[in-house]
């Protein structure tokens, strides 16, 4: 417990929160933050991430957003080029630049290595008792083609890696 605690007091030290309550009340304060348009990270457990995809990823969502499982080419590319392996449940959206080049996955995590590192990025994806999820998080999308910044934001989702979330647009 020693230990646990000195975690959390580096974790507030640095000018974060922890919060610690049931599952059923972590789920609320997270639905609540998404439903409010209001920008949070969360390091959920496993049954509280599920809890929030099964509200959040409706079937009607999951059309609307255009989201699917990345092809077994994009997954390769991903693994090869970047290094970042246990993404078999990543998914997300894609966006076509105006030059044509469509903006997806790898595009997505080669961007987030630029600007965070690739260890970042890839301890994300190392997570064994966690997931980390965004609410409402604002992306600069950046074509690599020819440097446009693209329109909209990407949504995505992964067993270790929760995604993002934004305010039901309806």
């Amino acid at each position: 417990m020693k230990e646990l605690l000195a975690h959390i007091e580096a974790t507030i030290g640095a000018g974060k929160a922890t919060i610690s309550a049931d599952d059923n009340n972590i789920v609320a304060i997270v639905k609540e933050t998404i439903r409010s348009g209001k920008r949070a990270s969360f390091y959920l457990s496993t049954q509280q991430a599920n809890s929030i995809r099964a509200w959040y990823w409706t079937p009607a969502r999951v059309k609307a957003s255009g989201i699917k499982v990345i092809s077994s080419d994009e997954k390769s590319k991903i693994q090869s080029e970047l290094g970042i392996e246990n993404i078999e449940s990543f998914r997300c959206t894609r966006t076509e630049c105006v030059c044509g080049h469509i903006y997806g996955a790898f595009e997505f995590l080669q961007q987030g290595i630029r600007e965070h590192g690739a260890d970042t990025v890839k301890s994300v994806f190392e997570l064994k008792n966690s997931t980390f999820l965004q609410s409402n998080p604002t992306f600069v999308l950046v074509c690599p083609n020819c440097q446009q910044l693209l329109g909209g934001g990407i949504e995505y989702d992964c067993d270790r890696y929760g995604g993002c979330c934004y305010p039901d647009p309806e």
